[in-house]
């Protein structure tokens, strides 16, 4: 059993720092208008695939020794309420949930990458222009944040990541608006523009469901869509 959750936190921490390094060239690509690193950064996805295929093997067989194994390491009596960080079940269960945001993190890289490399957007968009210089410098920040956690294996970042979520909306929103006024710009660039945009926006929500993960992972909490539960009972009298 050991064997089985080292390789597979092995394999975890691999498939996250090679989808932080495609976020990072994906920023460079951008902002350089390398047109070659986009073709490389589309090439290097199944590198990502093949992760998430071996992670899911590994997660489900760690999933069954450590359902087996649980009251042989003294899980089976402890009190629902305490929070078992070391639980290998515990572990495996949110291996399947990163491993599975992490890989969509690196689909969403390789959709910006594949309508970049068509070339039909100008020149000095991505790195001349707010808010899309904004963007690319959130969501690789908040990529780091949520690989940085999992490597460290703490929730730290949580706060910074949940105000740079709201405020990479904000600034994919403006860009909407911005790029859908501007009267040179054709159709077919604007429509290329939006897609790296929602592509981006998309990027960085999964960035913090792994984060979220990180958080039940090492609390037992489920934080997610907590603001919208709040809201909805401070409008019930």
């Amino acid at each position: 059993m050991i064997s089985k959750f080292y390789y597979l936190r092995k394999n975890l921490y691999s498939m996250a720092e090679l989808v932080l390094e495609q976020v990072i060239l994906l920023s460079e690509a951008l902002e350089s208008d390398d047109y070659a690193q986009a073709e490389k950064i589309v090439e290097r996805d199944d590198l990502i695939d093949d992760l998430e295929k071996e992670n899911d093997n590994l997660s489900q067989n760690a999933i069954l020794e450590a359902v087996s194994n649980r009251n042989i390491l003294g899980m089976g009596d402890v009190d629902n309420d305490i929070v078992l960080k070391k639980d290998p079940l515990r572990f495996a269960l949110s291996a399947i949930r990163i491993t599975r945001n992490m890989e969509r993190m690196g689909d969403q890289v390789v959709n910006c990458a594949d309508v970049f490399r068509h070339k039909t957007i100008r020149n000095g968009l991505f790195k001349n222009e707010e808010p899309m210089t904004l963007i690319l410098s959130r969501v690789t920040t908040l990529a780091g944040m949520a690989i940085e956690s999992l490597v460290e294996e703490k929730e730290r970042f949580m706060g910074s990541v949940n105000s740079l979520e709201d405020e990479l909306n904000e600034l994919c929103d403006q860009a909407f608006q911005k790029y859908r006024a501007v009267p040179d710009m054709e159709k077919q660039e604007f429509a290329d523009v939006y897609r790296i945009i929602l592509a981006l926006e998309r990027l960085g929500d999964y960035a913090v469901n792994v984060a979220e993960e990180l958080v039940r992972l090492n609390t037992g909490k489920d934080i997610r869509h907590l603001e919208n539960v709040k809201s909805k009972s401070s409008s019930y009298p």
